[in-house]
């Protein structure tokens, strides 16, 4: 007679090794109701006949849920559901993918991956195991060649989109790409038709930060006739660059790349921490660097004004950084073995708060970092609300708007203060037009009383009064983001707010830091010591140590009683969150650094500032 073990709703998945017996498995729901002492049999299903079976210990905690799956012994020679591409290509390697199922049983799609390296004709891709039978598979192989213009995004300007013609057998053939107010690619207009075109070009657009897209050219006569946009896109932050090629049978060779880095940079150490938004960096020396320019620490390049010997001065940061801002979420879900965190962000999603408000902005994930739960935001706006005043790169832009209806206000209530300014006038949309002389709106609200060039909207007395004031944006707006609500951004997330995560069943993540617009990252200084006439006891790690000389702190990070390529009698010591006495921020060569907590000492016999900084041209 068959017994029923307690308990239900428990799936797990089974993890492979090279012999196909079960390395590990992971549980996907915990179930309920199952009890420790009367536990389930595990066995793994859909993978053929093995070898020997495996066997599967389930760990069920007091809340009666499946907690964990104890391999007791791997088995072998299962069949389970994979994806096998193979090719007779020299060097071919490396394409991998997933399989999904359909509630039947049957292949709902495939998911690529890796695509590998080398594939080409001689390619033949099949599934096998699962137990099913009868699947139809055929690889596509080579070089994308082309691509579609499907959308023609946005933010680009007249005088930024270059045009490139080359390929279908023709040469000469030149064109200018038209762009809209909304910084859509519009029109495509040939400068020069060009000649002996066999075969239409192919229309790609690269790069801008878009995507898709589809241009059709035309020839007659071996020269380009027209230019048809197919799909015209979107999602573009930068200017892209618009080409014309054909399809070409390509040949790799191996050369050497060292002659490709001959470029000759400046470089410097840096000798403290820089937070998010410092504006000040100590370094070294700042002797090779020019009065003022750009320069790279880490992924981060920075702009800077003025300098002094050891310091950056002025530094606007992150100049090259095209997400809005960061933010550093809780540790609480954290794995204890790994320290790997177990929220999990799909770029491009939109991150949904717990707490939504019709003044925040729509929170798009831009990167995300698990090592250091960094999530970096894009913030958009909702296009349907979106006003348009121009750019600064055009010449002129006229820009009218309904703001509400005639009873939003009382009798009397403007929506802009007007203050005297002799010479200054405000033109009037009269039919005909007329100006307002002597006139100019007020702009005092924000900066301290200078105004940010956008005129003040006074909602006092009106349907829309407290309300986010609508805000065409200007040059240094950073995007319009930093509109307000009494002195608080609604925007910007902030400490404490909590957001869901992208994992299928959502987590709560609390925001742990919050940066601010046009923060950069924070970079740590690490100083190598190496030392001489170490006194004993050793150094510990996370104590402080001092400079005897230069007054200069920092934490030791690691301590090794001997120093490699040097004799006995020196020591390595690592230090990092170096902190300056003054205008001094180095250790100074001989002096003595003493042990806060441990009570070691040792002299500086050479110290290497390793997280470096280096010029970037303009």
């Amino acid at each position: 007679m068959t017994r029923t073990v307690p308990g239900s709703g428990a799936s797990i998945e089974p993890v492979f090794n090279s012999t196909y017996g079960v390395k590990d498995v992971f549980v996907i729901t915990g179930g309920s109701g199952y009890v420790a002492s009367d536990p389930p049999k595990l066995t793994i299903g859909n993978c053929g006949t093995p070898v020997r079976d495996a066997v599967l210990r389930p760990i069920i905690n007091t809340a009666g849920e499946i907690q964990a799956v104890e391999v007791l012994d791997p088995g072998e020679g299962y069949s389970p559901l994979r994806l096998i591409i193979e090719s007779d290509d020299l060097g071919a390697n490396g394409a991998a993918g997933d399989v999904f199922l359909n509630a039947t049983g049957g292949v709902d799609y495939i998911q690529i991956r890796s695509n590998g390296d080398n594939y080409f004709s001689q390619t033949v891709a099949r599934i096998e195991g699962g137990g099913g039978a009868g699947s139809e598979l055929v690889p596509v192989t080579g070089s994308v060649t082309g691509l579609s213009l499907e959308n023609v995004g946005r933010n680009y300007t007249r005088q930024d989109v270059a045009l490139v013609i080359g390929g279908g057998g023709g040469e000469g053939a030149t064109g200018v790409a038209e762009v809209n107010e909304f910084g859509q690619i519009e029109n495509i207009n040939i400068s020069n038709a060009g000649e002996f075109f066999e075969t239409p070009p192919i229309v790609q657009l690269i790069g801008g930060g878009g995507s898709g897209g589809a241009a059709e050219a035309q020839i007659n006569l071996g020269v380009i006739d027209n230019i048809n946009i197919v799909n015209p896109g979107g999602g573009y932050t930068s200017p892209p660059q618009v080409i014309f090629a054909r399809n070409t049978n390509l040949v790799r060779t191996a050369r050497n790349r060292q002659s490709l880095n001959s470029t000759v940079f400046n470089i410097t150490g840096l000798t403290g921490d820089i937070a998010e938004s410092d504006t000040t960096i100590n370094v070294e020396t700042t002797a090779a660097f020019p009065g003022s320019g750009k320069a790279l620490v880490g992924r981060e390049i920075f702009r800077y004004t003025s300098k002094t010997g050891t310091q950056f001065k002025g530094v606007t940061r992150g100049v090259n950084f095209k997400f809005d801002q960061k933010i550093r979420l809780d540790s609480l879900q954290d794995n204890p073995n790994t320290g790997l965190t177990g929220y999990s962000f799909n770029i491009n999603d939109r991150v949904r708060r717990l707490s939504e408000s019709s003044d925040n902005k729509i929170a798009i994930v831009y990167d995300w970092r698990p090592e250091t739960r960094d999530l970096y935001l894009v913030f958009q706006v909702d296009e349907l609300a979106f006003i348009d005043a121009g750019r600064s790169t055009e010449e002129s832009k006229i820009v009218a708007f309904i703001c509400g209806v005639a009873s939003s206000s009382g009798t009397g209530v403007e929506p802009h203060v007007l203050v005297e300014l002799e010479g200054s006038d405000i033109v009037l949309f009269t039919n005909p037009l007329s100006s307002l002389p002597d006139r100019k709106f007020e702009d005092d609200d924000e900066l301290s009383g200078a105004g940010d060039g956008i005129p003040d909207l006074v909602n006092t007395g009106t349907d829309f009064e407290l309300e986010t004031s609508l805000d065409g944006g200007i040059a240094s707006s950073l995007y319009g983001i930093e509109e307000t609500i009494g002195g608080q951004n609604t925007t910007l997330l902030a400490i404490g707010d909590k957001i869901y995560d992208g994992n299928t069943t959502p987590l709560v993540a609390t925001v742990q830091g919050a940066g601010a617009l046009g923060d950069g990252d924070q970079h740590d200084a690490i100083i190598n010591i190496i030392g001489t006439n170490w006194s004993i006891p050793n150094f510990t790690v996370g104590e402080t140590v001092s400079g005897g000389t230069s007054g200069v702190t920092a934490t030791v990070d690691s301590f090794t009683a001997s120093a490699t390529g040097y004799g006995s009698g020196y020591v390595t010591l690592v230090l990092k969150d170096p902190v300056g006495n003054g205008n001094v921020f180095k250790f100074t060569s001989g002096e003595t650094l003493s042990g806060g907590t441990s009570g070691g000492s040792a002299n500086v016999w050479s110290a290497e500032y390793s997280v470096l900084l280096r010029n970037e041209p303009e």
